[in-house]
């Protein structure tokens, strides 16, 4: 019975080591992050770009809703 389960616990060991070395050689979340990083920036790039004609916008949103709510 003990052999059995040593034979479990090795081949366990064996499963593990091999998915740690796949997980320090894989990179696919570092490009993940970088492209995550590239969304922001142009975001932020086009927010700061027309930031007078967005706030125009938000501020005539507002504007038409308080006339909507006080009629």
């Amino acid at each position: 019975m003990f052999q059995v389960m040593d034979g479990i616990l090795v081949k366990c060991q064996s499963n593990l080591l091999g998915y740690l070395e796949n997980l320090e050689k894989e990179e696919k979340g570092a490009s993940d992050i970088v492209a995550i990083m590239v969304v922001i920036v142009i975001i932020i790039a086009v927010a700061a770009i027309f930031q007078e004609q967005l706030s125009n916008a938000v501020t005539a949103v507002f504007e038409k809703l308080t006339n909507f709510i006080n009629s």
